[in-house]
């Protein structure tokens, strides 16, 4: 169920991807050509910039999913194929670690329960938290910041179940038994 979860998560990421990846040029060369005719559009600059973090966002998120992550694998390929299935496996658990952690600190920094206590009041959630996170604009669109920055609990919570997902799988591969290593290097002409 979890694998399902994340691979339909995964697909909606890429498709995300895919739109950032055709909107963000057009965005640039527009302004481009605004700046060529004497006539540049400010905020169209801040939203590429926007944009771009958006896309990097997504696509830690798919990568971690399809484990195309760039990794040192020194160690993994030294070791004898159980032990570096232990070690597969505690990587993921600090991908999930790290994944669950971000979701905690944007919890606390986007603190849902005050902002519902003081009634969606973007003031009274500020003078009571001394958190101005929902009033920030930004500086040519006039848009509140945080519309932007949700992308981070999005990421922290699709990272959490690619890193579970990515957990299961490596628990449910087999363990090599011992011996079959050389056999099957043997084998394969190794």
């Amino acid at each position: 169920m979890i694998r399902a979860l994340s691979d339909a998560i995964s697909r909606g990421e890429r498709a995300a991807l895919r739109a950032l990846v055709l909107v963000l040029p057009l965005m640039v060369l527009i302004n481009v050509a605004g700046r060529a005719l004497k006539s540049p559009i400010f905020w169209l600059d801040e939203l590429a910039v926007l944009m771009m973090v958006w896309l990097a966002m997504l696509g830690l998120s798919v990568t971690l999913r399809s484990r195309e992550a760039v990794a040192v694998t020194l160690l993994t390929d030294a070791v004898p194929a159980g032990l570096s299935k232990l070690l597969r496996c505690a990587a993921d658990l600090v991908v999930l670690g790290f994944a669950l952690a971000m979701l905690v600190l944007c919890y606390l920094w986007f603190d849902p329960v005050t902002l519902w206590r003081s009634g969606f009041d973007f003031d009274a959630f500020a003078a009571e938290s001394f958190n101005f996170v929902y009033q920030e604009p930004t500086a040519t669109l006039g848009v509140p910041k945080f519309w932007f920055w949700l992308i981070l609990p999005l990421v922290a919570f699709t990272s959490a179940i690619h890193a579970l997902a990515n957990l299961l799988d490596s628990l449910r591969a087999p363990f090599p038994v011992p011996g079959s290593e050389s056999a099957a290097a043997v084998g394969s002409g190794e």
